[in-house]
């Protein structure tokens, strides 16, 4: 990595009850390849030397799974939750005992985030003050009213799916979430929320690979990926 790579923290929240999942336990929390979701969300990012906290918004009841994914870090933080997403990382930016240059937002249930797209994300935040990795979409995306019948073709060359983590320089997002809790905004994302600062979000190539644990059967993909990154004998 560069000399010039700058330290960051990376917001966790994991609070969410995951309920498209199905059953009693929280997305984050499912095992996959022996361990919770969170357990490989969290060292994604604790493994690099740059990363200098981490910081996981748990529900209460929790709290205690969510500390053994994080056991051995010495960097890591643990925050309540909120009843919504973005409360959960107004609380991790309050929880936070250090002071980085650039602070990650990743979805906990996102555990095959690569070093090569953090890097990515966290150089182009760090050059451009924001950075979110989004795909572009590959079919055709239709406007539609509230009868079901086509209104509009929206061209997708002009759309693109976020993704996380999304990264920024601290004060930008403080003054981001400052914003958002002054005019009780709330946004669909944290990039949303930075663009209502009217500053310009840069986009880096997202990975297919950094799929969010959504449905049962997303837990088998994530699986696969993660398997086959293993060094081979």
């Amino acid at each position: 990595m560069p000399p010039f790579f700058p330290s960051f923290a990376v917001i966790l929240p994991a609070a969410g009850s995951g309920s498209r999942v199905g059953g009693n336990v929280p997305k984050q929390y499912l095992p996959l390849l022996g361990k919770p979701v969170l357990w490989h969300s969290i060292r994604a990012f604790s493994q690099m030397e740059e990363c200098v906290e981490v910081v996981v918004a748990v529900n209460p009841e929790w709290q205690a799974v969510a500390e053994e994914c994080g056991a051995g870090i010495e960097r890591m933080t643990y925050v309540a939750g909120g009843t919504e997403r973005q409360h959960s990382i107004a609380n991790g930016l309050l929880g936070l005992r250090t002071t980085p240059e650039i602070i990650l937002v990743h979805d906990a249930a996102r555990p095959c985030v690569s070093r090569r797209l953090i890097t990515q994300v966290v150089q182009s935040a760090a050059a451009h003050g924001a950075a979110i990795p989004a795909l572009p979409i590959a079919e055709t995306v239709k406007r539609v009213d509230a009868n079901g019948a086509i209104v509009a073709t929206i061209p997708r060359h002009e759309l693109r799916t976020a993704q996380t983590p999304q990264g920024f320089r601290r004060q930008l997002l403080l003054s981001a979430y400052a914003h958002a809790t002054l005019h009780n905004i709330l946004g669909t994302d944290d990039s949303s929320l930075v663009e209502l600062l009217g500053h310009p979000v840069q986009i880096v190539e997202g990975e297919l690979a950094n799929l969010k644990i959504t449905y049962p059967d997303d837990v088998r993909k994530a699986e696969a990926i993660l398997v086959e990154r293993k060094p081979h004998p």
